[in-house]
């Protein structure tokens, strides 16, 4: 079958360099952070344009999305700490922005902390031999709560030791415990995801829909439900000094010294 050209559904502004680029082939969505200079980290900017991403995809034509960053050293690399982008939860699929529709993240290299929710919050995710999902919090001593709906795709043990500890997690082991769906060369991870995009894409669209949002209903708490009633908590955390100490020490690059208030 004959693929149509890409179009950019952004209208971009002349001189305008846009940090997040939304193309659309064949009724499949490809979504990159553009920022490969940076970790394609999240700045406020790389929030905003995931968030009108999404509610693009989700009111449009596109049948499924990938969701990747440009290059093969980092999907994401979190908050970029120079321009802190604030409410990181917008940017991510299936959160802020509920939809029937299939995402598919598409990872290479890093996966840091907010890069983490973003692949944990699409639906499936295809990673690269060389792709690690870190999730640092618990070192830094700060705690958005976004993470906590990581039993709807890990399990609870295994999860729970990783986000706990930082320590970072293999492409390989991502799979073992089924938070991958599949594991492929460096550099052929956004053509494997659109591969399975297209596939899905070729299925009878509302019964994918209702598949999709039968599934979810049969998983934990949805991470909204979940994430508003502990939002006490979570402020308490952000004003303590143990997060003042830990984003000083990450400043310093230095091991941070908790306090535990």
């Amino acid at each position: 079958m004959r693929r149509s050209a890409p179009k950019t559904l952004f209208k971009f502004d002349r001189g305008k360099h846009m940090e997040v680029t939304y193309q659309s082939l064949d009724r499949v969505a490809l979504v990159t952070i553009n920022r490969p200079q940076r970790g394609n980290s999240m700045n406020p900017a790389v929030v905003r344009e995931l968030a009108q991403a999404w509610e693009r995809f989700s009111g449009g034509d596109d049948l499924v999305a990938v969701i990747t960053g440009a290059g093969n050293d980092a999907f994401c690399t979190g908050a970029d700490l120079k321009e802190l982008p604030g409410e990181v939860w917008r940017a991510l699929p299936n959160f802020a922005v509920p939809t029937d529709k299939p995402v598919i993240a598409a990872v290479s290299g890093r996966a840091v902390g907010g890069g983490c929710t973003l692949a944990l919050y699409a639906d499936m995710i295809v990673a690269s031999e060389s792709a690690q999902f870190i999730y640092p919090e618990a070192k830094i001593g700060i705690f958005q709560g976004i993470m906590g709906g990581f039993p709807r795709k890990l399990p609870y043990a295994a999860g729970l030791e990783w986000i706990t500890t930082g320590d970072p997690m293999s492409a390989q082991r991502a799979y073992e415990l089924g938070f991958v769906n599949k594991v492929c060369k460096t550099g052929e991870q956004v053509e494997a995801a659109l591969e399975m995009a297209r596939k899905i894409a070729a299925s009878a669209p509302l019964v994918v829909q209702a598949m999709k949002h039968l599934a979810l209903k049969t998983l934990p708490a949805n991470p909204m439900e979940t994430f508003y009633p502990q939002k006490g908590m979570l402020e308490a955390i952000a004003r303590s000094q143990d997060a003042e100490e830990g984003l000083q020490a990450l400043r310093d690059k230095r091991d941070p010294v908790f306090k535990g208030c």
